[in-house]
C-alpha cells in the first residue's frame, strides 16, 4: 500500500483559512464589481471550489513567511497504519467517517456565525463533535510525538509500560493507535468507563469532553484568530507537579475553527449560574484565569425525553458514593442525571442546545493568541489570514503578554513589517493615475 499523507488539523478546517479562497480587488463602484464578480462565479463554480488549498503560513524552524498547500501542512506520513491489523488503514476509515460528521455540524456553525447569533446543535452532533476535538487534539504533533519517542515522565512511563503488558501491546505508539480506535468505536457517554483506553487518556475525555461545557467566541470584524502546529485543543489553566505527577487542570481550552470562530470548553465554575470560579482558584492557589472577564454563556439545552418519576430509583443502578472511593466526576454525572430523573427528563439523541455567537473584545482575541504563540515549539508552522493583522499580534504578544518564559517573534516582525511595506508601495502605485475626484479601497471577498 502506499504511503499517505495524513492531517492532524484536518483539511476543511485549513481550508477556512485558504487565501485562494477569497480575491482583493481594488475598486471604486463596488455594486458593479459584485455585478461582475456574480457573473464571474456563475461560469466558474466548479473552479472556485477546486480553490482554498493555499495557506499564508510561517515556518519558525526555516524564518520563512510565505506559503504552504494544505495537502502538505500540519500533517504526517502514515499515522494511522495499524500493522497488527489485516486492514492496516482501519482506524483512518473510521476516522474519516467521524470527520465527515463533524465537518458538516462545524461548516453549519459558520453558515450560522455570518446570518444569526446563535445556532442549534442536537445532543449526538454534540457528542460527535467533542470526540472529534478530542481526537484532534489527542492526534496532534506533540502527543503523537510522545508515544512514537517514549517520551514519558518516569511514572506515566510505568504506567504504560503495564497498560501494554495488559493490552498485549509491543510499542507505546500502538498504545496511541488502540486509544484512538477504542475511542472512536465507543459511544461518547461510555468512553470514560473503556478500560481498553489508556487511564490518563480516559480520565482527560471524561473531565475534558464530558465535564466540561462548550461556548463559542467570534472575533470581531477587525479581529482575526491564528492557528499552530500544536493550537488546536491548547489549554489556558493550571500546572505543575503533584506526588511526582505531572498535572494540568483546565481553565479554558481552545479549538479555532475559523479566522472569526474558536470553540471554547471550559470547567462547570465558569457557568454563570453555578458560579464557583473563587472556590476553584483557592483550589490551586490562588491563580486566576486571564479570561476570568470574558463572558461565559453556557447553551440552552431543551429536552425532549420524559421519564415516568415513578420507576425511578430502582435497586439494579450502580451505588455512588463519595465517600467510598467513586470518582467525583462520576459521583457529579450521577448526580446531575438523578436530577434530571426527577423532574421526568432522560437524555436524547435529539435534545436541542442553543449557543450564542459572544462577540469578544479585541483583547481577548490577542489573549488567545498570545497562549498559542506562548506555547510554540521551535518547528512551529504558524497560518494566518492577514499580514497585517498578524503583524498586531506580534506586537501585543511582545508588549503585553505577561508569561515568565515568552518567545522571540522579533525576526516575524521584521520579515512582517517588509511585507506590509511592499504591499503598502503596490497600493500607492495603483492610486497614482486615480482621478482626485474618485474613491478607490481595497475589498476582500469570499469568491465563491
Amino acid at each position: 500500500m502506499s504511503s499517505q499523507y495524513h492531517h492532524y488539523i484536518p483539511r476543511f478546517l485549513l481550508r477556512n483559512f485558504a487565501i485562494d479562497k477569497y480575491e482583493r480587488i481594488f475598486e471604486g463602484n463596488i455594486k458593479q464589481q459584485q455585478r461582475k464578480g456574480q457573473r464571474k462565479n456563475k461560469g466558474f463554480k466548479k473552479e472556485s471550489r477546486r480553490k482554498a488549498e493555499i495557506l499564508q503560513t510561517y515556518d519558525r524552524e526555516k524564518d520563512q513567511l510565505g506559503t504552504s498547500l494544505i495537502g502538505e501542512t500540519y500533517g504526517y506520513r502514515d499515522m494511522y497504519k495499524d500493522f497488527n491489523n489485516k486492514d492496516v488503514m482501519h482506524v483512518e476509515e473510521r476516522l474519516s467517517k467521524l470527520e465527515g460528521i463533524a465537518s458538516k455540524t462545524i461548516k453549519y456553525i459558520l453558515k450560522e456565525s455570518q446570518e444569526q447569533n446563535q445556532v442549534v446543535l442536537f445532543r449526538k452532533n454534540l457528542e460527535d463533535l467533542r470526540k472529534f476535538i478530542f481526537i484532534m487534539n489527542y492526534r496532534n504533533d506533540n502527543r503523537w510525538r510522545q508515544f512514537t519517542g517514549d517520551n514519558f515522565d518516569p511514572i506515566t512511563k510505568l504506567m504504560v509500560k503495564d497498560f501494554m503488558q495488559q493490552q498485549n501491546l509491543k510499542r507505546p505508539e500502538e498504545v496511541w493507535l488502540q486509544n484512538i480506535r477504542e475511542i472512536l468505536d465507543t459511544p461518547h457517554h461510555e468512553v470514560k468507563d473503556n478500560m481498553k483506553i489508556f487511564k490518563v487518556d480516559r480520565d482527560e475525555y471524561k473531565h475534558r469532553m464530558v465535564e466540561c461545557f462548550l461556548i463559542i467566541w467570534q472575533a470581531g470584524e477587525n479581529d482575526e484568530f491564528i492557528v499552530t502546529s500544536n493550537g488546536f485543543g491548547i489549554f489556558e489553566g493550571v500546572s505543575g507537579t503533584s506526588f511526582g505527577l505531572p498535572f494540568g487542570f483546565v481553565y479554558h481550552l481552545f479549538y479555532v475553527i475559523s479566522p472569526k470562530l474558536v470553540l471554547v470548553l471550559c470547567p462547570s465554575p465558569f457557568r454563570k449560574e453555578v458560579g464557583k470560579t473563587e472556590i476553584l482558584y483557592k483550589r490551586f492557589g490562588g491563580q486566576r484565569s486571564i479570561f476570568e472577564n470574558a463572558p461565559h454563556p453556557a447553551a440552552i439545552p431543551k429536552h425532549v425525553g420524559r421519564v415516568n418519576t415513578s420507576c425511578s430509583g430502582s435497586s439494579n443502578e450502580p451505588k455512588f458514593n463519595i465517600t467510598n472511593g467513586t470518582d467525583i466526576l462520576d459521583w457529579k454525572f450521577h448526580k446531575f442525571d438523578a436530577a434530571l430523573k426527577a423532574n421526568g427528563i432522560e437524555r436524547r439523541w435529539n435534545d436541542e442546545f442553543t449557543f450564542s455567537f459572544v462577540k469578544i473584545n479585541s483583547a481577548t482575541v490577542h489573549l488567545v493568541n498570545a497562549i498559542l504563540l506562548n506555547e510554540v515549539k521551535p518547528d512551529l508552522v504558524l497560518t494566518f489570514f492577514s499580514h497585517s493583522y498578524l503583524y498586531k499580534t506580534i506586537v501585543k504578544y511582545h508588549k503585553d503578554y505577561k508569561d515568565s518564559v515568552k518567545k522571540d517573534f522579533t525576526n516575524l516582525k521584521k520579515k512582517l513589517r517588509t511585507e506590509l511595506n511592499r504591499t503598502h508601495e503596490d497600493d500607492l502605485h495603483l492610486r497614482k493615475n486615480i482621478p482626485a475626484s474618485s474613491t478607490f479601497m481595497w475589498n476582500v471577498r469570499e469568491m465563491n
